[in-house]
């Protein structure tokens, strides 16, 4: 929505600072404004206070408190304060990832909202940046991740547990029952795994191993993945999620280099099965001054399971045929 928005101001006819062209967003007295360098800003009508905050300079983001500025609307010129949030970033991938996830961010910001609050909100925001991902071959992992959510049954309780442990510990985590998303395109069920992963308390803990192969015609990408998943009408808190960890993987990897990758979502359906962890041997490390022990292993030589809870997200996951 903000892109759309975003695309059809104008650019401001002046090279003069802190002047945008803008339009009201969120039904608010909130901004989003252009200025005339064509960078994207959100500007925030905010309480008056006489609380300090530090302005925030990062490489694609700059948080700036009750700045005065001057803002158009049609043919109005306004002098307003405004906590302005920028994208600073020149790469259009950078600024449209910004757009999106702001939208999903402020959509529920109140009408005059602290600066704290302000602040506070869009530390999330500050945190995807900074860690914006180079680009990654292929993104196998992602994929496989954004498969299990596509190809179930339920597709938003599958969502709310993903990357849902409070350490972030489990590719899916709800309600004390956890998956771990293998995926390759190798023809064989070995796995790169940290052994952490390995070693669980959890009874409901489970591996799912995902055999695809590249198809370029008629195979989906992760962008395509993606979108088919944003569709499902959800609250918008967990479209807020699926945005950011989206973008954290694949940071501001152009669209047409994503869709260079593409998987046999069909042969992943019938080609997916589950190990429950408790059952996979692992090795037994009684050296804790040994850490980050990784290793490869073949899950074609252990058993699958039949069947996962009835009664939880893992209830929603596909099953071949």
């Amino acid at each position: 929505m903000l892109k759309k928005i975003f695309d059809n101001l104008d650019v401001p006819d002046s090279e003069k600072e802190d002047l945008y062209v803008t339009e009201k967003i969120f039904k608010k007295d909130h901004r989003i404004g252009k200025n005339f360098k064509d960078q994207p800003s959100l500007l925030f009508k905010t309480k008056k206070s006489r609380a300090i905050n530090n302005n925030y300079l990062g490489k694609n983001i700059y948080l700036r408190f009750d700045i005065p500025c001057k803002i158009t609307e049609g043919k109005n010129i306004l002098d307003e304060n405004y906590t302005i949030l920028s994208c600073i970033s020149e790469d259009k991938e950078i600024k449209k990832i910004f757009l999106e996830v702001c939208g999903t961010t402020f959509s529920n910001i109140g009408n005059e909202p602290s600066n704290t609050e302000i602040r506070n909100v869009t530390e999330s925001i500050i945190d995807l940046f900074k860690n914006l991902s180079d680009a990654k071959k292929g993104y196998i992992g992602l994929w496989g991740e954004l498969f299990l959510i596509a190809s179930s049954s339920n597709q938003l309780k599958v969502l709310e547990a993903w990357h849902n442990h409070a350490e972030d510990k489990y590719d899916f985590y709800d309600d004390n029952e956890a998956i771990e998303v293998k995926c390759t395109t190798s023809g064989d069920r070995k796995h790169q795994f940290r052994h952490h992963q390995l070693v669980s308390k959890i009874e409901g803990h489970y591996v799912a191993s995902i055999l695809t192969k590249p198809k370029s015609s008629k195979g989906l990408s992760v962008l395509d993945l993606y979108k088919r998943i944003i569709k499902n009408k959800m609250d918008i808190n967990l479209k807020d999620k699926v945005n950011k960890i989206y973008y954290k993987i694949v940071g501001n990897t152009p669209e047409e280099k994503l869709n260079e990758f593409k998987y046999d979502f069909d042969f992943a359906k019938k080609n997916i099965l589950y190990f429950k962890v408790s059952e996979i041997s692992t090795l037994k490390n009684k050296d804790q001054s040994i850490t980050d022990i990784e290793y490869k292993m073949d899950l074609s030589q252990k058993q699958s399971v039949d069947i996962l809870s009835k009664d939880k997200f893992t209830s929603y996951l596909h099953f071949p045929n």
